[in-house]
């Protein structure tokens, strides 16, 4: 990191699997790079694909393991849904008032600032996924759900895989909606990496011009997303993409970040 860390003006940090993990787990490394960067007077943004609570939540939780990130400095997937939900109703075709909820208990937060509540049975055939909580029963219930005519699911967390502390990976939320969508055919609406619209709001927050890097551990949200928005990118080696597997992934997916950087 010190050998760019002139190159820009901005950082945007992927958080968990790049800088922390479950609990109160640091990667070793991450916290002398955060500090570097802000004694350097950079600007710096959180921007996860986390939905599982309101971003002043999530901001709290990075500060909690050694991350002053602000809640304005923190760039949601979750923190999306508003501006999606006052697209789907201004349409017409949805009320859009309850859903059928999967996540984290917390995750009802960002479902109740926009006027939505989780209720078992639906009025609309509306399920909300934002992590992969799901039992056996509750991902048939989803599928019963979405099988009807006009249904939608919302994925307010698209990551595929998570990485563990211990080097494996997780299938999680997006995994669990890609499953939904196949058994059911619903419509679907994605909020966060890679797609635009995190990006347009992370760019807001910045200084018109600023030198972007974003960092993160994943090929196809972080990376590609910072392709998506102009941005440069830098790929922690070894988190969310196994090391061997690293080369066949960026052939797949046509994409490589303009930097790796290799823990120590």
């Amino acid at each position: 990191m010190s050998e760019i860390i002139g190159e820009y003006d901005a950082f945007c940090f992927d958080g968990y699997g790049t800088l922390y993990n479950r609990g109160d787990y640091v990667y070793p490394g991450a916290k002398e790079w955060f500090m570097e960067l802000r004694r350097a007077g950079k600007e710096l943004r959180l921007v996860t694909n986390a939905a599982s609570d309101v971003d002043a939540a999530l901001a709290k939780s990075a500060a909690d393991r050694g991350f002053d990130f602000t809640a304005s400095e923190t760039i949601s997937s979750g923190s999306l849904l508003a501006a999606a939900v006052k697209e789907i109703r201004e349409s017409g075709e949805y009320c859009l008032r309850e859903v059928f909820y999967i996540g984290r208990e917390t995750g009802k937060n960002v479902l109740g600032a926009c006027g939505i509540t989780a209720v078992e049975n639906p009025i609309e055939p509306i399920v909300a996924v934002s992590s992969s909580t799901a039992t056996p029963e509750m991902f048939k219930h989803a599928v019963d759900i979405l099988s009807h005519e006009r249904a939608l699911l919302l994925v307010l967390n698209p990551d595929a895989w998570a990485p563990n502390i211990d080097g494996s990976r997780s299938p999680v939320s997006g995994a669990l909606c890609e499953q939904l969508r196949l058994n059911s055919g619903a419509e679907s609406v994605y909020l966060g990496k890679p797609f635009p619209e995190i990006w347009e709001r992370v760019r807001k927050t910045l200084p018109t011009g600023s030198r972007v890097l974003m960092v993160g551990d994943t090929l196809g949200t972080d990376v590609f997303g910072a392709q998506v928005a102009g941005f440069d990118s830098a790929l922690v080696v070894g988190r969310n993409v196994p090391e061997a597997d690293l080369a066949a992934d960026e052939a797949a997916l046509h994409i490589r970040p303009n930097f790796y950087l290799v823990p120590g």
